[in-house]
């Protein structure tokens, strides 16, 4: 077995994204889901559903690739899907690793988020400080928008 193999590359390709997004998106669903714990609000799911978005940016170039996957494969072809899986893989890690920290220092601030409209309402839990939920949002958009630039190059790679 060598790296000269097209469909070995080509499957590895998939496996990396799949593997590494799949892990970037649990560790910050797992930050995420505390942060949701501690607020008793439905929008307080968002971060959950952000981080589960960058496993399904692995299933999408997992699919492409392994779509194109023949007998007829080159080796040019296979490095190019070995590197999309990477890339969108790694890509996704780094987001959800940015995620994670990023909810982590919020949860162990304990900050609470304030809608507009709500802001009279009393203090939930321990919480002592109060964030704008719209800037969270954009601040976790951002972040995850690293795993966006990854699989728009892979898609890029792929063709």
């Amino acid at each position: 077995m060598s790296f000269n193999d097209p469909t070995l590359l080509a499957g590895l390709g998939c496996a990396l994204a799949i593997f590494l997004c799949g892990l970037g998106a649990a560790y910050a669903t797992n930050h995420a889901s505390f942060f949701a714990l501690r607020h008793q609000d439905m929008m307080a799911m968002v971060p959950v559903v952000q981080a589960g978005v960058l496993a399904v940016y692995g299933i999408i170039v997992a699919y492409l690739i392994q779509s194109r996957i023949t007998d007829t494969l080159s080796i040019v072809e296979a490095y190019k899907f070995f590197a999309a899986g990477l890339t969108v893989g790694l890509a996704c890690l780094a987001s959800g690793v940015g995620m994670s920290k990023f909810l982590s220092q919020i949860n162990d601030s304990e900050f609470y988020f304030v809608r507009k409209g709500k802001a009279e309402e009393p203090k939930q839990g321990t919480a002592s400080k109060k964030f704008s939920f719209v800037t969270f949002v954009l601040c976790l958009i951002y972040l995850e928008a690293i795993g966006l630039y990854g699989l728009i190059i892979a898609l890029f790679l792929i063709g």
